[in-house]
């Protein structure tokens, strides 16, 4: 009897939102290489390549919210729409099963989005939620404005931005941008060949292996900088700071301290030929350390 009351005051208490939520479980054809384009307000996104000539969607629509989606040729184009009186709270959660070969566009303002499985190319936007893309795509572009953006085990051209979010790099190589504000920067793993990490208060950790005539330029304003490199590494390193520390754990090279203003400058070489390294911050400190 207690249970059945209880039952009957959840029901009575619910949000009007979550009882009137609608089942979506549709399917169309697909090239094997097209374009998905995939924009949902707010909810989330789980993209997931897979081996058919199809994009399906399944998951649950806000109430009053509506699915358009429609495939010709080698466009697929998937949108929620939702009534304008109060579109952030209509939360979609969708499920997309696309070809793996897929380039697969993505946006949405308070929305989170997961992709894995995709090898051809992803492109996603949001606002208010976190980014986090899976697999070897070879070409990635994520960016949130309040959200934690993830790349795991991409080897091809990586771009990530973010304002607020930290964004993490791991079990990945080849290139990467990555940029942020407020966030903090980390990159491990490799080999990397190109890299250009900005922040502006966010510190930036990189603990990666570099191909032999790799260049990285990393900068921040205020942000501290921990570089790890291999004990054995081959390359050319140029270090500055105007107002911050620099620490050398290699060993080698002289910090030089300009004589009327606090900049400093590390130039180094380990080694002949190699990588290019190019490190410099407006007040944050600079930490060279081996791996």
């Amino acid at each position: 009897m207690k249970r059945a009351a209880l039952i009957l005051i959840t029901a009575v208490v619910a949000p009007s939102w979550l009882a009137a939520q609608t089942p979506v479980d549709e399917q169309r054809p697909a090239e094997a290489d097209g374009v998905v384009e995939i924009e949902n307000v707010a909810g989330s996104v789980n993209v997931i390549g897979w081996n058919e000539a199809a994009v399906h969607v399944t998951g649950t629509l806000a109430a009053g919210a509506e699915l358009e989606f429609e495939s010709a040729g080698k466009r697929t184009a998937i949108e929620v729409e939702v009534d304008d009186h109060n579109p952030m709270e209509a939360a979609s959660d969708l499920e997309i099963h696309v070809p793996a070969g897929s380039h697969v566009e993505i946006e949405g303002v308070r929305l989170d989005i997961e992709v894995s499985g995709v090898t051809g190319s992803v492109e996603a936007e949001t606002v208010d939620g976190g980014v986090t893309q899976r697999g070897a795509a070879k070409e990635i572009s994520l960016a949130s404005v309040m959200g934690t953006v993830e790349v795991i085990g991409s080897s091809g051209h990586i771009q990530a931005e973010t304002v607020n979010g930290s964004a993490t790099i791991r079990g990945s190589s080849g290139e990467v941008e990555a940029s942020t504000v407020n966030g903090k920067l980390v990159v491990s793993d490799g080999p990397f060949e190109r890299v250009a990490l900005e922040s502006v208060a966010g510190g930036v950790s990189f603990e990666a292996d570099l191909t032999p005539q790799a260049r990285v330029d990393i900068e921040t304003v205020s942000g501290s900088v921990e570089l790890f490199v291999p004990a054995d590494i081959k390359g050319e390193f140029a270090v500055s700071s105007f107002s911050g520390e620099i620490e050398n754990g290699l060993g080698v090279g002289t910090v030089k301290q300009e004589s009327f203003v606090p900049a400093k400058e590390l130039n180094f070489s380990t080694g002949s030929g190699g990588a290019r390294i190019n490190v410099e911050t407006l007040s944050g400190s600079i930490h060279i350390r081996t791996r």
